[in-house]
């Protein structure tokens, strides 16, 4: 287990990065684009949580240390971070076989893309840190491109508008 100090250390060097890619004009994508208008596109990502770039595979029961629960969900280093903005259908507690099956097909894909390439989560300016399971909210990138925007084009997810709405 790291301590706080190597911490602080590795999510400034993160940060870092971070600043030198969005004053680079290399981020696009960061942001949150949301098809109802409501988005977050081309503002900065205020506080880096976490960066890695390995493999991922996908949890079991229990959660994981780098794995996909499902097609918002992932652990990062051990730490459960939720998509923000995006709902995928449930592959757990479905409500019809289609919903399972989409959700299956948004848990392979966003485990492609977890998988190529370098994954960081930073949370929103102005967001709540953590949902009310205790997961953190975060905007989720692959080299510098929301996969919350990937799934959305995809049609495997869709933008978080609140409250289960059916896949069904």
């Amino acid at each position: 287990m790291r301590g706080k100090r190597s911490e602080s250390i590795s999510w400034t060097f993160v940060g870092i990065v971070a600043l030198i890619a969005a004053l680079g004009g290399t981020a696009v994508g960061i942001g949150m684009a949301r098809e109802d208008g409501g988005g977050r596109a081309g503002q900065i990502i205020e506080e880096v949580a976490s960066s890695f770039t390995g493999g991922f595979s996908i949890c079991h029961e229990g959660g994981g240390y780098n794995c996909v629960v499902d097609g918002d969900t992932i652990y990062i280093e051990g730490q459960k971070i939720r998509i923000l903005d995006i709902d995928a259908p449930e592959t757990h507690d479905y409500r019809c076989p289609e919903e399972k099956a989409l959700g299956d097909r948004a848990t392979r894909r966003l485990h492609q893309l977890v998988n190529s390439g370098q994954v960081t989560a930073a949370r929103a300016p102005g967001e709540r840190d953590e949902d009310r399971y205790g997961r953190k909210l975060s905007v989720v990138m692959v080299d510098g491109v929301s996969v919350g925007n990937v799934l959305v084009g995809e049609g495997l997810a869709r933008p978080y508008g609140g409250g289960r709405r059916s896949w069904c």
